[in-house]
């Protein structure tokens, strides 16, 4: 959601490469820090939903089907989001922003509850 609002941002009609290879991406090294790979693990639970990602599952080292379960899938969106904005050095106030502004027409406050709580718990953590 991080990145997304941030295209947001520049991106009016349409997206071409040059708008999207200009998109902030947070450096991660992923061989030494433990909330990168959290990013890796979150997000290939959330995608390995069946059997035709076996193998890949197997690759990325995940369990197929873990995230199926909408109470838990939503969980780990929501930490998926407070490890990326770990990942940009976001504040609380940066991300009162990002989900105060995302939508003029939806009230994504829970959602934000739910990441500033694993947002908390990272920057206790680290």
């Amino acid at each position: 959601m991080i990145l997304d609002w941030y295209a947001r941002r520049v991106v009016e009609l349409n997206l071409n490469f040059h708008i999207f290879n200009n998109l902030p991406i947070p450096l991660a090294d992923l061989e030494n820090d433990q909330v990168a790979d959290r990013v890796v693990e979150i997000a290939g639970r959330l995608a390995a939903v069946d059997e035709r990602f076996v193998e890949w599952a197997g690759e990325v080292g995940v369990p197929v089907g873990s995230a199926n379960d909408e109470a838990v899938k939503q969980d780990l969106i929501c930490e998926l989001d407070a490890c990326v904005a770990y990942l940009y050095e976001l504040d609380e106030e940066d991300l009162a922003v990002v989900y105060e502004t995302f939508s003029e027409t939806v009230d994504y406050s829970e959602r934000h509850a739910a990441v500033l709580a694993h947002f908390r718990k990272l920057n206790e953590r680290f």
